[in-house]
């Protein structure tokens, strides 16, 4: 049996094969795209909106399925071992893909689209879509081109092709940005009707402005220094070294601690940067944070004078967003998504190349001129007001709604209950 497709989305499938919406950002892979899945899962539950988010199973032994919250799940697929790169996952996602038939077999569900996530997802939600006969809509969140265009390292031909058949296959592709969306169409010969942006968002309740001695004594970081933070993945595409030596270019850094939080002790993540900052001279004022949860960062945010994001590219910029909301001025890189987010002069600094002189100048700029980087983190709390996570779901479900309507026909799916 099926319905006219003029009737209300019950049922979603995520596909994020690499991506658990219950991972720390900022540990191995785990970034924006996991913050992303588990808020937008869970805002869609709140509206009505069953969805399981499928995943690869990235602990031994763990369980199969975990509720974010009342109508969303996480499922944990069997994929390969759960250290493996990304990379490595390629041959297993056949195991993957037959792991979620079975599953939704034996539960007896149907969805009314499938969303998939990543690169990795692609092949596998265009042709569990197929089978289901469904919808299927895809967001990049990285793209490999992107990236190699910006400086980053070769990516496969693996990736490549399947970022390419992904586009082919979709019936909607989601961007972040206009910009990105745009450039996608671009790389991909797509036209302007099958994109569709949804903006990222921000809890403006956790990340808001609070007493910095407060925040400071919560964090270890001393009253009288002046704070440079980066938070994210330590890893060469997101910058963090371009900090250490702006550092060191800096006139009268005495004062000046350099917070990176990201990373774990396991991988001992930060170690190629505390090589970098001891052979510079500035060991003593590079303080190692690894990952902590989101409900902690806003007192690392809280606690610096400015927020600093030299990424290579950007296809939204989560950190620069939260510190934003906490009412700490930016210095981003002018690079992808980031202007969009970062208003040059007004809420932060762009800066227009990765020379770690140019982000030297721009942070001492705030940093030596507390009134002027207060009116501009203000002014940054204003304007990251309006990306709410409720404008994120709207603009998803507009997505997922210009899709369906377009079909004629979709299966009969329950309701939540």
């Amino acid at each position: 049996m099926t319905l006219p497709t003029d009737q209300p989305i019950h049922r979603v499938a995520m596909l994020s094969v690499h991506g658990c919406p219950l991972m720390m950002p900022g540990v191995r892979s785990a970034g924006g795209m996991n913050v992303y899945l588990r808020k937008i899962s869970q805002l869609l539950a709140e509206r009505g909106v069953c969805v399981d988010v499928f995943t690869r199973n990235h602990h031994a032994g763990g369980p199969e399925l975990l509720e974010l919250g009342p109508n969303a799940r996480v499922v944990h697929l069997s994929a390969g071992e759960p250290e493996l790169s990304k990379e490595e996952v390629v041959p297993y996602l056949a195991d993957y893909t037959d792991h979620l038939r079975r599953f939704v077999a034996e539960e007896g569900t149907a969805y009314d689209l499938v969303h998939s996530h990543y690169w990795l997802s692609g092949d596998v939600g265009a042709g569990i879509a197929k089978e289901w006969g469904v919808p299927h809509l895809v967001s990049y969140h990285t793209i490999a081109a992107q990236k190699q265009r910006a400086g980053g390292e070769p990516e496969s031909p693996v990736r490549l092709e399947a970022e390419a058949r992904m586009a082919a296959a979709a019936d909607r592709v989601f961007a972040s940005t206009v910009g990105e969306a745009e450039d996608i169409g671009a790389l991909f010969g797509l036209p302007p009707e099958r994109l569709h942006v949804v903006h990222g968002g921000v809890d403006t309740e956790l990340f808001r402005p609070r007493d910095r001695a407060e925040a400071r004594r919560a964090t270890g970081i001393a009253e009288h220094e002046r704070v440079v933070l980066f938070v994210g993945r330590l890893e060469p595409f997101k910058g963090p070294d371009i900090l250490v030596r702006a550092l060191a270019e800096m006139r009268d850094a005495s004062d000046v601690r350099l917070v990176l939080v990201g990373g774990s002790e396991e991988e001992r993540s930060a170690g190629w940067l505390e090589d970098i900052a001891a052979d510079l001279g500035v060991g003593s004022r590079v303080r190692w944070q690894p990952a902590i949860p989101q409900a902690d960062l806003p007192d690392f945010y809280a606690s610096a004078d400015v927020c600093a994001v030299p990424s290579f590219h950007e296809s939204f910029g989560l950190a620069a967003l939260e510190a934003m909301a906490c009412g700490t001025p930016v210095v981003a890189a002018d690079v992808g998504a980031l202007p969009s987010l970062v208003r040059d002069g007004e809420t932060g600094r762009l800066v227009p190349s990765h020379d770690p002189r140019a982000f030297a100048a721009a942070l001492e700029e705030l940093l030596d001129d507390p009134e002027h980087a207060s009116r501009m983190g203000a002014a940054a709390r204003a304007w990251a007001s309006g990306f709410t996570w409720d404008r994120s779901v709207d603009e998803t479900l507009d997505g997922y709604r210009s899709v369906l309507s377009a079909g004629s026909e979709r299966p009969l799916v329950a309701p939540c209950v």
